[in-house]
């Protein structure tokens, strides 16, 4: 049974997470600590599979005392305001696996506990599939875009997709593939305890190339009800059913992003080629950089690129210190067809230089994620075909 030490320096809240745990059934607290000199100390002697961390009236400062301790800290848990992005940020950064609100609820932690006990089973965790985020340095970079295309690509080529749209609450996913879906994020915050494989299939919706696409809200109160839990909960699920997932994130550090970002294998970071938009990139980067944890590693993809950019591919490379790991043309054309279509690139334009960049794009996640990418027959020749027309009437 998973073991916790409990730090607060209010007993009455230690008292009702000792006791919310010990009621889940999943976990029980090997030691309750209110003094931080004595912090080092439990962690030493009791070893723990889990750290409870309640940040109270000064969390900064107690941020601070997890930081300096000479010790690795096991699977963190804390509770805190989770309205401010910067304490969550900070959070992730020191490897803390779930944050909860001030007023914790005993159905949320006991969700959690499971899945982490669910999560260090080698024979109930299925991690088959792999989990992608694309990012936009900031508004207008073309991120939706490449999430709904890739997301194409990727099904195109072999692979069961899926696409969340946590881009809310003015997330365009839906409308690029032009369907319009019965359910939303927003249904999942109110499944609770229903929430399952069975569940989450009878809420995706299904565009004809394949693709299964689990929309945002489009309400703001929806919105405001999706939490980090729900995005930890739900990840995994699609992991387990779908080769790919693909997770158009807000720019924003929400919460809920920000769990995406660190349940990703890989995170794709779209930017143009213009000084405001790579500066925004050179900001992004340093955080993703923040968030490195189990191997997670950034990608810079750099779209609408063409050769007459009066910022350059050097440029680029000067000012993020590399090169675009991957390049998508400017055709403007093209793309506004496909959007206002609500049509993959791949259905209305293939063959053409974009759906090759696309295509390729897809095949470089493979190889990112260090996943054996499908053979595909070469596509056969006009002249080819012809032979063989003949060749079948002789």
């Amino acid at each position: 049974m998973f073991s916790f030490v409990i730090f607060s320096e209010e007993p009455e809240f230690a008292a009702e997470i000792e006791k919310q745990i010990a009621a889940s059934g999943q976990a029980r607290a090997a030691a309750v600590i209110s003094d931080p000199d004595q912090l080092l100390g439990a962690l030493k002697s009791e070893r723990p599979d889990g750290l409870f961390v309640d940040l109270g009236h000064a969390p900064h400062i107690v941020l601070d005392l997890l930081e300096t301790l000479p010790v690795r800290l096991p699977l963190t848990l804390v509770s805190g305001p989770h309205t401010e992005s910067s304490l969550i940020l900070r959070a992730m950064h020191l490897g803390v696996k779930h944050f909860f609100p001030d007023e914790l609820s005993e159905a949320e932690l006991n969700s959690v506990l499971v899945d982490l006990v669910r999560s260090a089973s080698p024979d109930l965790a299925d991690s088959e599939g792999r989990v992608v985020s694309v990012m936009g340095t900031k508004g207008g970079v073309g991120a939706t875009v490449l999430a709904c295309q890739l997301a194409a690509s990727l099904q195109e080529v072999g692979g069961r997709v899926a696409l969340v749209d946590l881009n809310y609450p003015l997330g365009d996913v839906a409308l690029h593939f032009d369907v319009d879906p019965t359910y939303t994020l927003a249904d999942l915050a109110r499944a609770e305890e229903e929430l399952d494989a069975t569940y989450l299939r009878t809420i995706l919706k299904g565009h004809e190339s394949g693709v299964q696409i689990l929309a945002a809200p489009t309400l703001m109160e929806d919105a405001e009800s999706i939490r980090s839990l729900h995005v930890e909960r739900v990840l995994p699920i699609l992991r387990s059913e779908f080769d790919w997932v693909i997770v158009d994130v807000s720019r924003s550090w929400n919460e809920a992003s920000v769990q995406a970002l660190t349940l990703s294998d890989q995170v794709l970071l779209v930017s143009l080629f213009d000084v405001p938009t790579l500066n925004h990139a050179r900001q992004h980067k340093k955080l993703l950089e923040g968030l490195a944890l189990n191997g997670l590693r950034t990608r810079m993809v750099g779209n609408r690129h063409s050769k007459g950019d009066a910022v350059t591919v050097s440029d680029f490379k000067r000012v993020l210190g590399s090169e675009p790991d991957a390049l998508i043309p400017n055709d403007y054309a093209t793309t506004a067809e496909s959007v206002n279509q609500g049509r993959p690139i791949g259905q209305m334009a293939r063959g053409s230089a974009i759906h090759k960049a696309y295509r390729q794009l897809a095949f470089d996640v493979y190889a990112w994620c260090g996943v054996d990418a499908p053979q595909l027959k070469p596509a056969q020749s006009i002249a080819g075909r012809f032979r063989g027309v003949f060749s079948r009437r002789s």
